[in-house]
């Protein structure tokens, strides 16, 4: 699996389904603060996408997780099967 790939896909998401300006999100944005400023219902979204495009579950990881498309990235690397 690619992690460039991943990072790309993760991004175009976050552009596409949860309304984010491309402009301000870069790879290591923080996704849950002032900086992006995403909601729990968006986390709900991205583990949904996570799920369902690379077969990975987030469901009750720790929030550290979530904190950038980096570490969203690295999660799913190093738990996909």
């Amino acid at each position: 699996m690619d992690k460039e790939q991943v990072k790309a896909a993760l991004k175009q998401f976050f552009i596409d389904n949860l309304g984010i300006d491309g402009s301000i999100l870069n790879y290591d944005s923080e996704l849950f603060g002032d900086e992006i400023g995403l909601d729990s219902v968006d986390s709900l979204e991205i583990i949904s996408f996570v799920d369902s495009e690379y077969e990975v579950s987030m469901t009750g990881v720790a929030k550290e997780n979530f904190k950038s498309i980096d570490t969203i990235t690295d999660y799913i690397v190093a738990n996909k099967k």
